[in-house]
């Protein structure tokens, strides 16, 4: 009678762990988690946040810290003394730089008010002679432009591609990133990320923006509506050799841009969205800015294959009752 409550208080036990373990792990994937990415001309920014707790990723868990050197102690005494030497040395001094500099700074004053107002006038010089040249080029460029860019919608329609601009280099990054996750190599696919965030441009906008496009409808889809972007940002200044070159680029990554971002909003929910692109006619190279804000409870994500769990017991169980069958027919051949 004892041996049987101590087996029925050791299994009431084993339920009660098993319950509080099953609910720990519950509360843990029900837990929001917020992941944000910024990226300007020269700053990246990458954190996580789980619940309360916000974890900064990029750039201070990818990059090195070096080494403070120590600070050699001195000796307390001598530090006084020369504390003492040094004050009363630098008082003197104080008091004969604060008269000279009360009678030259009229003076300094004025010469810097002559300089500030001359280099004004050079400057605005300056730039009234560019801004007229540029004026002139042009008005000789656009009118080519428009033209070399009904060329090009022309030739889309008719099945010719318009020149990529799209970098195969950065959606290749990404495209490993992919493989490594199916291939459940997640180090492969943090040191890629690694370095396609570390070496994050213009072209790796562009690129997220072409794998956006292609993947929306098919894995984004699954456990899009389980997902919010609470913010998405993008900003491109787009340039080129010539206005003719800029405006066709600029009519390439809108083709890109804005049918991801339509396809996006179909499979997920968006709070926030915003797309600004400007064609720069005088800038020397292109230039980008990116917000990404997303949310999630990885709880969530399960729930699309929830309807998968009854499949696989009774697979289970088929197998079982097989393997049984195939053990007992051995058996009994022997």
């Amino acid at each position: 009678m004892i041996f049987l409550k101590i087996l029925f208080f050791i299994i009431i036990l084993g339920l009660i762990l098993s319950l509080l373990t099953l609910f720990t792990i519950l509360f843990a994937l029900w837990v929001k988690i917020q992941i944000c990415f910024e990226y300007e001309e020269d700053k990246k920014v990458f954190w996580v946040k789980y619940g309360l707790i916000r974890l900064k990723i990029y750039p201070e868990m990818f990059t090195k810290k070096e080494k403070k050197p120590k600070k050699v102690k001195k000796d307390s005494k001598l530090r006084n003394k020369l504390r003492l030497k040094v004050a009363k040395t630098k008082q003197k001094a104080k008091d004969k730089v604060k008269d000279i500099a009360t009678e030259k700074v009229a003076d300094i004053k004025e010469k810097k008010a002559a300089k500030s107002d001359l280099d004004d006038a050079i400057f605005i010089e300056q730039e009234e002679e560019r801004i007229a040249v540029e004026e002139v080029r042009l008005a000789e460029e656009i009118p080519k432009a428009e033209a070399e860019y009904k060329a090009a919608e022309t030739a889309e329609k008719e099945g010719k591609p318009w020149p990529d601009v799209v970098s195969r280099e950065e959606t290749s990054k990404l495209d490993e990133i992919k493989e490594f996750l199916n291939n459940k190599d997640f180090i492969g696919a943090y040191d890629t990320a690694k370095k396609f965030m570390s070496a994050f441009s213009f072209d790796s906008i562009i690129a997220l923006l072409s794998t956006i496009g292609d993947a929306a409808g098919k894995s984004i889809s699954k456990v899009g509506s389980r997902i919010v972007i609470k913010q998405l940002r993008i900003g491109l200044i787009i340039s080129g050799e010539d206005a003719a070159s800029t405006a066709i680029k600029y009519g390439r990554i809108a083709a890109i841009a804005y049918p991801s971002l339509g396809k996006l909003a179909s499979v997920m929910t968006i709070d926030d969205i915003a797309l600004d692109m400007i064609p720069d006619y005088l800038a020397i190279k292109d230039r980008g800015e990116l917000r990404l804000n997303v949310a999630f409870r990885p709880l969530m994500l399960f729930t699309p294959f929830m309807g998968m769990i009854p499949a696989f017991m009774k697979g289970g169980f088929n197998f079982y009752k097989d393997y049984k069958k195939v053990k007992k027919a051995k058996g009994t051949t022997t």
